[in-house]
């Protein structure tokens, strides 16, 4: 997976031969079932978001007469494999987070910066300012923050890696303080960041993922933002999202979690429309 300071796969995958498969193997979250033989009628790759064995699971056969057969799917199908399980990942999320959803720090976020998103009772703001919000979940061992602000869209550059960078180490320098007098929050650029456009909820969203440091300190991790593009208002809102665990290697599923939350960002006239 992407922009994470150590090597983890984006599934954690557990392979299973026909004959075993069978009682709470059936059950698991996300299942890939293969069909490889002469007597396969009809090859292909065909997803499922419902299923008999197990509420909200995700399921994908793929048929194929031979293996060469079978590897050409998977190459041809992958992005769509894969979209498909991260998908069904994040509305897991989404649907558990909805249970604990913290109800006035919600609502202030919410009037404040003129969305709708989903923020979990676990989160309490460390920081609030005029254009920016900064909550967080703090254990003994883990640190999950989740950063809101926003500025004016200018045109096609706004969206470009460059200065969405560059506002964020802006914002970060200025609003995220480390441990020691004088440090900040700002990108680690001695590694790549990731970019990805797509839409999601009816508006233009770019990512970014990679890593943060703290200038002047011994801090890191990774982090993954949203740049949201709110047409209506001519305005860029940036959900932002890092993990600090030291002392644990795998952070994956931490960054994945704060990722769902904003997928479930949207704008004013965006819920207009879906209410039509």
């Amino acid at each position: 997976m992407e922009g994470l300071p150590q090597i983890e796969p984006i599934f954690t995958v557990s392979i299973t031969p026909h004959r075993a498969f069978s009682g709470a193997m059936r059950t698991f979250r996300n299942l890939l079932i293969t069909n490889i033989g002469p007597d396969v009628e009809k090859e292909g790759v065909r997803f499922f978001s419902e299923s008999s064995w197990a509420k909200g699971q995700a399921m994908i056969h793929i048929n194929a007469k031979t293996p060469e057969q079978f590897l050409e799917l998977v190459d041809k199908e992958e992005l769509r494999i894969l979209g498909f399980m991260l998908k069904a990942e994040r509305q897991r999320s989404l649907r558990y987070y909805t249970k604990f959803v913290a109800g006035d720090l919600t609502d202030r976020v919410n009037d404040k910066w003129d969305i709708k998103m989903i923020i979990p009772n676990i989160f309490t703001v460390k920081s609030d300012k005029d254009n920016f919000s900064w909550m967080s979940h703090e254990t003994p061992s883990l640190s999950q923050g989740m950063l809101i602000y926003s500025f004016d869209y200018v045109g096609e550059g706004t969206f470009s890696r460059e200065y969405l960078l560059n506002k964020r180490d802006s914002v970060l320098r200025h609003n995220v303080p480390g441990p020691s007098d004088g440090s900040y929050m700002s990108t680690e650029h001695e590694v790549p960041v990731t970019y990805k456009s797509f839409k999601n909820n009816g508006h233009e969203v770019v990512e970014l993922r990679g890593l943060w440091k703290v200038v002047g300190d011994l801090m890191g991790g990774p982090f993954v933002m949203h740049a949201h593009l709110d047409k209506a208002s001519n305005r860029v809102v940036v959900t932002d999202g890092y993990v600090f665990l030291p002392e644990e290697p795998k952070k994956r599923n931490y960054i994945w979690q704060l990722e769902s939350l904003f997928y479930s960002l949207s704008f004013p006239e965006e819920q207009a429309d879906a209410g039509q």
